[in-house]
């Protein structure tokens, strides 16, 4: 998969994880297509995707970071979120990259991945930032293709992750764990624009 469709992969599962954090989904159906036929799924995700593309608007950050804006048709406020797709040469397919979005109180961190896990899966993360490794119990959302990861994931967003220059991320997933690389140079001028972007919603 090239780096432009990986990124809108990761703006489609991004948008419907953001809408796992309203009152009102962010399009209806949006979170069906987990749940749809193996056959219309495909479909069901092409035809969000188009509308989440027409509707979203993104802003190139340094370090080839983005920042996304998605309205929310029901009129409450838009879905803000930084994202930074995957090393491909040398992650697994699996891991297609990391977001930080504008949570219900603080930002939030995740893992988005191209293979669902199981709805209410917990697996294991492993980050390494080059100077230290974290590990963290994960809450696979709705849909199983974003990976939340707990608020001191996000510290470490705001703080060490910012002095790296790509993290390196495992995730104790079955049958067999999926592996990557996520550059995150301009992680700090992302946090900054998210945090603005956020603040002003």
């Amino acid at each position: 998969m090239d780096r432009s469709r990986l990124f809108w992969k990761i703006l489609l599962l991004s948008a419907v994880a953001a809408a796992g954090c309203r009152a009102e989904p962010l399009q209806p159906g949006a979170q069906n297509c987990a749940a749809a036929h193996p056959g219309d799924r495909a479909q069901c995700e092409q035809a969000f995707s188009r509308s989440v593309q027409s509707a979203s608007r993104t802003t190139e950050l340094a370090g080839g970071w983005r920042l996304v804006r998605t309205p929310d048709p029901n009129g409450g406020p838009e879905a803000v979120s930084v994202m930074h797709v995957s090393d491909t040469a040398r992650s697994d397919l699996g891991l297609a990259g990391l977001t930080l979005r504008c949570g219900r109180q603080n930002l939030e961190a995740l893992l988005i991945l191209l293979e669902p896990l199981p709805h209410g899966a917990r697996p294991a993360v492993s980050i390494a930032d080059g100077a230290g490794r974290a590990r963290f119990d994960a809450a696979a959302l709705p849909g199983g293709e974003a990976l939340l990861l707990p608020p001191a994931a996000s510290g470490l967003a705001a703080g060490d992750w910012q002095k790296a220059s790509e993290l390196s991320v495992e995730i104790a997933a079955e049958p067999a764990p999926i592996r990557g690389v996520v550059p995150v140079a301009g992680l700090a001028s992302a946090w900054q624009s998210l945090s603005q972007a956020c603040a002003a919603r």
